[in-house]
């Protein structure tokens, strides 16, 4: 699979910008470096929801879209963040049924809301890993991140 990287969602945090609070996911492939992904706010909620594993009172979008494809026997696959062009993220949504797999572009926070729902695998090109990351010590010095790295 093209020497992707394996990652895992580490959390939904907002950070201070110059404009005001944005809603950032942080992925990580090791305890060394994470990946900050900005992320619009509703996406924002939708993923902190799953991986909290509470459920709204009803459905959110992905949610629904999860309900969707459970009833068709589709199954998220696998995430691939394959990207990353002038600061945008993006990614592709590996869709699969009994008879084929179908390659969806998507955005990565949609992506990533779906794969925590499915416990899909997410990866990510080594070269947007390398290009996007921030060190575990660039982040201690910002703030109070500790629990990103357990």
């Amino acid at each position: 699979m093209n020497d992707y990287v394996p990652v895992k969602v580490k959390g939904v945090y907002f950070v201070s910008t110059i404009t005001g609070p944005q809603a950032v996911v942080f992925i990580s492939a090791d305890n060394d470096r994470v990946v900050p992904i900005y992320i619009g706010l509703a996406e924002a909620i939708s993923i902190d929801v799953a991986l909290r594993k509470e459920t709204m009172p009803r459905p959110m979008t992905h949610d629904l879209m999860k309900a969707i494809m459970d009833n068709f026997n589709i199954e998220v696959n696998r995430i691939i963040i394959d990207d990353l062009d002038e600061q945008v993220f993006y990614a592709r949504l590996m869709l699969k049924d009994t008879s084929r797999e179908v390659e969806v572009d998507a955005r990565p926070s949609d992506c990533i809301a779906l794969a925590v729902r499915t416990n899909a695998s997410i990866f990510i090109a080594p070269e947007i890993l390398d290009k996007a990351a921030v060190s575990r010590q660039d982040l201690e010095a910002a703030g109070n991140i500790e629990e990103l790295f357990e």
